[in-house]
C-alpha cells in the first residue's frame, strides 16, 4: 500500500471500471489505451466489453503502460494468456510514443492516472514536462501528474474518439487544470464531469472527491463548448446518469465547474444568482488586496512559543508578535489579549527579530545554532538577501484564513503584527473608510458570501476548503448602504458571538443586517442556509463509513 501511495496509484474499483468501459467502448473494433493500468481493472473491463461487442481477439485491441513492475504480474492472469510486451510497456507513459507495436492513435482512452502533486514530481522533471505541449497547450510546470497524463493521452486520441477518466476533485478547481478544462470543452462534442459523493479511495488514503470525466467526439478544430457538471451518490446512480446523458435525457449544470454549485437546487441557485446581480454586490478584491503571509523557510526556528525563549537564550524584546495560526484569532479582531492567550496555551507567537543582530549577542548566538547543512539547502533562504530576515515589513490591515473547515472570516489586525503563510494578509485599498471595512467583515459572514466562498474555493482531502489569494479576492459580498452606528453595533455583536464560540448566531446577525436589505423572504434565506450546510457536509469525507466497512 505504501509503495502504491508513493507513486500515486489508487486502483479503480471493479464496478466503476466496467461502468466507464461500457460507455467509452462502442465497437468490437475499438482500440483502447490505458496509460497507467496498475491493478488492471480497466484492462479487464475493456476485455469484457470488447468480447461482448463481438471482438474476435479483445486482447489485441488493448494497450497500456505502467511503471510499477507489480502491475505486469496481473496481466497474464487478467487475460488468461501471456501478453505482448510491445502492447503493454514497462515505461512512464509520459515518455511513451505511438509506434513500435502501438497504433498511431486510439479510439478510446480509459484512465485513472497517478495522483502526484507537482511538489513531488521533482524540479527537473517538472521543467521537462512543462516544456511539452502534446495535445493540450499551457499545462505548465505546476500541474499535478494527472494533468500531463490527460494532455499526452489527448495527443493519441483519434478524431471522434472517447475518453473516460477517474480524476481528483482538483480537476474542476485548480488553476493548473484550467488549460485541460478549456481544451476539453473546445475539442469535444460533449463533456461531462460527474462528482461521486461516495469517497471511493478513502480507505486507501486518498481523501479528495472523485470526479468522473467523460469526453465524447474528439475533434482537432476548436469551438466553444461547455463541461456539464453533475453528481451521483453511488456507482449505481453513476451508471444510470451516464446512460441518461448519453441519450440526451439529462443535461448537467453548465453555469460553472464548481462542485459546490451542485448543492444548490434550482430555486436556491435562482436566489443566489439574483443576489450576485444586485447593485450592491461586489467582491473582496474591490476593497482589498490579498497576499500570502511571510514565508520563513523554517517556522520551528523562526517562530517560537513562549516556553522556547529561555532555552534559546532569548527574551521577548528579541522578538515581535506574529499570528502563526488562524485559530489564535477567535473574533473579528486580533488583539494583544488574543496574542497573550495563544502564548499561554503554548502556541507559537513570537517571530525572532534579527535586524539588529550585530548589536544583539543573544540573537547572534541563537542564529549560530542553525544547522549549517540546512542553511545552504533551503531554497527560501537563497531567495533572501539576508537569510535570517523573513519579515518583509509589510504589515497588513487584516487577515484571512488559507485553509479552513467552516468558512472564511476577515480579522482586523489591531495588534499591528504580521502573519506566517498559513494565514493570508489583507491590505485595504482605501485606508480611511473604516465603516466599509467593518461592513465587509460582516458581509463576509452572511450565508450568501459563505456560499460564494464555497463556490470559488478549492476542496481538499479531510474536507478542508482552501482559498488562494486570487480566490479570496473573488468571494462576493453584499455592501448595502447602512448607517455607521448600525455597522458598529453589528460588528460588536458578531465579535462577541464568535469569541463565545457561537458562529451560528454570528451568521444570523450578519444575515439580518446585510441580507435583510436584499428582499429575500425568510423561506428563501432558510433554503440558502440549508444549501450552505449541505455544501460543507459534502466536502467532508465520511470516515465512519470506511471504519464500518
Amino acid at each position: 500500500m505504501a509503495d502504491r501511495r508513493k507513486i500515486g496509484a489508487f486502483y479503480t474499483p471493479v464496478e466503476l471500471s466496467q461502468i466507464l468501459a461500457d460507455w467509452a467502448i462502442r465497437s468490437g473494433r475499438d482500440t483502447v489505451l490505458e496509460p497507467s493500468f496498475g491493478g488492471c481493472g480497466f484492462l479487464e473491463a475493456a476485455f469484457k466489453r470488447l468480447d461482448m461487442l463481438g471482438s474476435t481477439d479483445p486482447v489485441a485491441s488493448i494497450f497500456g503502460c505502467d511503471i510499477d513492475p507489480v502491475a505486469f504480474e496481473h496481466l497474464s492472469t487478467v487475460f488468461s494468456r501471456p501478453v505482448d510486451l510491445d502492447q503493454f510497456r514497462h515505461i512512464d507513459f509520459l515518455d511513451c510514443e505511438a509506434g513500435a507495436g502501438w497504433p498511431h492513435c486510439f479510439t478510446t482512452v480509459l484512465a485513472n492516472p497517478p495522483y502526484i502533486p507537482h511538489q513531488r514530481i521533482g524540479r527537473q522533471r517538472r521543467k521537462e514536462l512543462g516544456a511539452r505541449t502534446w495535445g493540450v497547450p499551457n499545462v505548465g510546470g505546476r500541474a499535478s501528474l494527472w494533468a500531463y497524463f490527460l494532455a499526452h493521452s489527448v495527443s493519441l486520441l483519434e478524431e471522434g474518439g472517447r475518453m473516460a477518466w477517474v480524476l481528483p476533485g482538483a480537476a474542476l478547481q485548480a488553476d493548473y487544470a484550467a488549460s485541460c478544462r478549456d481544451y476539453l470543452r473546445q475539442h469535444f462534442d460533449r463533456c461531462a464531469a460527474i462528482v461521486i459523493r461516495e469517497r471511493l479511495f478513502l480507505d486507501e488514503g486518498a481523501d479528495e472527491e472523485t470526479v468522473i470525466l467523460l469526453a465524447d467526439g474528439h475533434r482537432s478544430c476548436a469551438t466553444e463548448g461547455v463541461i456539464e457538471l453533475g453528481e451521483a451518490q453511488t456507482l449505481a446512480e453513476l451508471r444510470a446518469l451516464i446512460a441518461d446523458w448519453s441519450f440526451g435525457r439529462w443535461t448537467g449544470n453548465t453555469t460553472g465547474v464548481s462542485p459546490a454549485a451542485l448543492s444548490l437546487k434550482s430555486g436556491d441557485l435562482g436566489c443566489f444568482t439574483a443576489l450576485t446581480e444586485d447593485t450592491f454586490c461586489r467582491t473582496i478584491g474591490d476593497f482589498a488586496k490579498v497576499q500570502i503571509g511571510i514565508v520563513t523557510g523554517a517556522n520551528p526556528f523562526f517562530v517560537l512559543p513562549q516556553s522556547s525563549l529561555d532555552p534559546a537564550g532569548l527574551v521577548e524584546a528579541d522578538c515581535s508578535p506574529i499570528l502563526s495560526k488562524y485559530r489564535q484569532a477567535p473574533g473579528l479582531t486580533f488583539t494583544a489579549s488574543d496574542h497573550a492567550a495563544a502564548l499561554k496555551k503554548g502556541e507559537r507567537g513570537w517571530l525572532i527579530e534579527t535586524r539588529e543582530v550585530e548589536s544583539n549577542r543573544r540573537m547572534s548566538h541563537y542564529l549560530a545554532t542553525f544547522d549549517a547543512e540546512r542553511l545552504t539547502s533551503i531554497g527560501t533562504f537563497r531567495k533572501r538577501s539576508i537569510w535570517h530576515q523573513p519579515c518583509d515589513g509589510k504589515f497588513p490591515d487584516a487577515f484571512l484564513p488559507v485553509m479552513h473547515h467552516d468558512g472564511p472570516r476577515l480579522v482586523f489586525n489591531v495588534l499591528g503584527c504580521n502573519s506566517t503563510n498559513t494565514v493570508h494578509r489583507v491590505y485595504f485599498r482605501h485606508k480611511a473608510n473604516s465603516s466599509d471595512h467593518k461592513l465587509l467583515a460582516i458581509s463576509l459572514l452572511t450565508t450568501f458570501s459563505q456560499i460564494s466562498a464555497e463556490m470559488v474555493g478549492r476542496r481538499y482531502g479531510s474536507g478542508v476548503l482552501k482559498h488562494e489569494p486570487r480566490d479570496a479576492e473573488r468571494i462576493q459580498v453584499l455592501m448595502p448602504e447602512l448607517a455607521p452606528d448600525a455597522i458598529e453595533r453589528g460588528f460588536a455583536d458578531i465579535d462577541r458571538h464568535l469569541r463565545g464560540g457561537d458562529a451560528v448566531s454570528a451568521s444570523l446577525v450578519a444575515d439580518a443586517l446585510v441580507l435583510g436589505q436584499s428582499g429575500l423572504s425568510a423561506g428563501q434565506l432558510d433554503h440558502l442556509r440549508l444549501a450552505l450546510v449541505t455544501m460543507r457536509e459534502r466536502r467532508r469525507p465520511d470516515r465512519k463509513r470506511v471504519e464500518r466497512s
